[in-house]
């Protein structure tokens, strides 16, 4: 059973209207949100430290935890539905996930829709990895990471990457990725999720893919060959739009012989994590991202 915090929340999120938009936003609507993101500029969480940096041409936001371990890097692809949210809107989710790992991480400020269309936030990711790589970080020292929208990107940049040959990372944590954005799962338009419905997700995938097959292997990953991929952690609450996205793709990379390992929340909603990273679901999904990045990182020279 869900917690009492989770339940307010999700009670505080049902009153406030939160859900996600099921129409298009306006062209003013557009501009507001953008004009409101860039003003966004939280001081960093507790005792981490924010530094912007450039990977060659994609924005993105380094957090590191006091006296970070050298062993690993966390790269963090933030959600909301390739449209919305930006990497401070993560910051902290990002920042618990700093703290559970001791890693530092490099969240990617990737391009959006509609203003950019698929699959320029793939090809942002796999260019933010292969910056990391120039500067001498080894692919098995770094852990790709995201949630939702930023999931799905993980776990598509890991077929793109793979396809182009790139030395793999030595593994990937999403937290309700977004698989499928042919929205074909039936938990889409069956889960009693106050965060995004069938008809949201809907609208969010024809504004980021335009002309695009919604199959196509890197915008929806449950579609892709997975063979070959690194060991994945997924995490998805019961309750969500997204779970059968989850579950359908956990089921494929173990077919495809991936290390694929599907944690569920039960009760819990979408994107719990960044709604409140203090949330006792939170706090579990965290140390268990922790475990599974300390196992890859032991691991990953001799895989």
């Amino acid at each position: 059973m869900p917690s009492r915090q989770h339940e307010d929340l999700v009670a505080g999120i049902t009153a406030a209207g939160m859900s996600t938009p099921e129409t298009p936003p306006t062209a003013d609507e557009m501009a507001a949100s953008r004009s409101a993101e860039s003003a966004l500029a939280p001081s960093p969480p507790g005792d981490l430290a924010l530094e912007e940096v450039d990977l060659g041409g994609v924005p993105a936001l380094w957090v590191r935890p006091p006296d970070p371990r050298d062993d690993v890097v966390l790269v963090y692809l933030h959600g909301g539905g390739y449209i919305w949210m930006t990497p401070r809107t993560h910051l902290a989710a990002i920042g618990a996930l700093a703290r559970a790992t001791g890693a530092a991480c490099l969240a990617v400020d990737y391009r959006r829709a509609p203003e950019h269309l698929y699959p320029a936030a793939v090809d942002d990711l796999v260019a933010a990895y292969r910056w990391l790589l120039t500067k001498g970080q080894s692919a098995d020292q770094i852990v790709l990471m995201g949630d939702s929208a930023g999931g799905g990107l993980v776990l598509g940049a890991l077929v793109a990457l793979r396809d182009a040959g790139v030395e793999l990372p030595a593994g990937a944590v999403c937290f309700s990725p977004w698989t499928d954005l042919t929205v074909s799962g039936p938990s889409a338009d069956s889960a009693d999720d106050p965060v995004v419905s069938g008809n949201a997700l809907r609208m969010m995938a024809s504004l980021y893919l335009g002309p695009a097959d919604a199959t196509s292997p890197t915008a929806s990953p449950l579609f892709a060959d997975l063979a070959g991929l690194p060991p994945i952690q997924i995490h998805v609450g019961t309750r969500e739009s997204l779970l059968d996205d989850s579950r359908r793709f956990a089921a494929a990379a173990l077919a495809a012989g991936v290390d694929c390992e599907l944690v569920e929340h039960a009760g819990v909603i979408h994107m719990w994590i960044v709604f409140d990273p203090d949330l006792p679901e939170s706090v579990t999904a965290f140390e268990a991202a922790a475990r599974f990045v300390d196992r890859v990182i032991a691991v990953a020279p001799s895989r």
